[in-house]
């Protein structure tokens, strides 16, 4: 009987384990629903944050293929309380449009033509009805006009201009005297006995600088106007132009320096020699809302930084290459932070002049508060 009770005794136990188990299964079968119920919706709440972002970061940024609807504001304004906090939540409130009442007014139906400037030259051209032509302009009273007006362009033309220089002789002289030729001296010309005058000149360099039209293409333009220019002769003339604008270039750069920080980056270029072509690199430095300056150095290192910054003292906004380290040990240069490849970080290194990376732009709320 001991035997039979204690077998008893022990698969009551077993049931009871096996009890406990069941139940611990429920438990994790439950809690496991749970897990897999919340994985979904954070799942869902991450796939709805990133949307919100893009819509926010539309709403920002005001990109050109893809605006922000008005209805979505108050969205934008959610998430820059949600990322600030709830102490420096931002008013989640768009001002209702003030309406203002005017009086009614007849308007003239839109022609959904562009008024042509009044600066613009105007030619008449005046045309009559046959039956003017045939009478004759005697046999009709003209009580009225109409007015219709077109844009035409006159072909641009190329003219020589002949400086006269006439030579004068004293009529009232004395007989032995010497003869004195008076004759007035040539005007100022930028480039000294050069064929261009200023007008042409300055008409190569914005078609080349401002318009970005190649020295070939200026070749052939100028070739359907009549001239024969090769593009070798417009290059040297703007090499010979380069003392007399230097002076405007240097006032630049001293305003420049003078601003409260400058951006600089540096990108490698090919430049052409006899046997192989060799590496050079030029130099953008931004005065923001200013200037726009340009250098040209042989090598990327720490002479050609002094070289092209040589003087100037205050916030340096560059990347994190090595060759402006130096300038930010004595204090005069201040090291701004950079925004690389369009996300906020600290300077970061990259490679200069990588074509998908842009220049490196201050990243106001961050290295810029004490500039400003």
């Amino acid at each position: 009987m001991t035997d039979v009770a204690a077998l008893a005794r022990r698969l009551d136990e077993m049931l009871e384990e096996q009890r406990r188990v069941r139940v611990a299964l429920e438990e994790m079968a439950a809690g496991r629903a749970e897990a897999e119920r919340q994985r979904d919706e954070y799942h869902r709440l991450y796939l709805e944050v990133l949307e919100r972002a893009r819509k926010l970061e539309l709403g920002l940024r005001g990109q050109s293929a893809e605006r922000l609807a008005a209805n979505e504001a108050q969205l934008s304004l959610d998430v820059l309380g949600m990322m600030f906090g709830p102490d420096r939540a931002i008013a989640a409130t768009v001002l209702p449009e003030e309406k203002q009442k005017v009086d009614a007014h007849e308007r003239r139906k839109p022609t959904g033509r562009q008024k042509i400037p009044d600066g613009i030259p105007r030619i008449d051209i005046r045309v009559v009805p046959p039956e003017v032509e045939r009478l004759g302009l005697d046999a009709f009273e003209v009580i009225g006009e109409e007015v219709t007006e077109i844009l035409e362009r006159r072909p641009a033309s190329l003219v020589v201009a002949r400086i006269v220089k006439p030579k004068f002789l004293f009529k009232h002289r004395k007989l032995g005297d010497p003869i004195e030729v008076h004759t007035a001296g040539t005007p100022f010309l930028p480039i000294d006995r050069g064929l261009a005058g200023p007008g042409m000149l300055a008409d190569t360099i914005v078609r080349r600088w401002e318009d970005h039209t190649p020295l070939n293409r200026l070749e052939k333009i100028y070739a359907r106007d009549g001239l024969e220019l090769a593009r070798s002769t417009v290059c040297g003339w703007h090499l010979q132009l380069v003392d007399l604008v230097r002076p405007v270039v240097n006032a630049m750069r001293h305003d420049a320096f003078q601003q409260p920080y400058l951006c600089v980056d540096a990108t490698g270029v090919l430049v052409q020699a006899k046997e192989q072509c060799r590496v050079g690199h030029f130099w953008v430095m931004v005065a923001p809302e200013r200037h726009v300056l340009f250098e040209f150095t042989a090598k990327h290192n720490s002479a050609a930084v002094d070289m092209v910054l040589a003087g100037y003292e205050g916030y340096l906004v560059a990347d994190a290459h090595a060759v402006y380290d130096h300038l930010y040990t004595d204090g005069k240069v201040t090291e701004v932070n950079c925004r690389v490849g369009g996300e906020v970080a600290l300077p970061a290194p990259h490679r200069p002049g990588r074509a998908d990376f842009p220049h490196p732009v201050p990243h106001g709320s961050a290295s810029l508060a004490m500039a400003a």
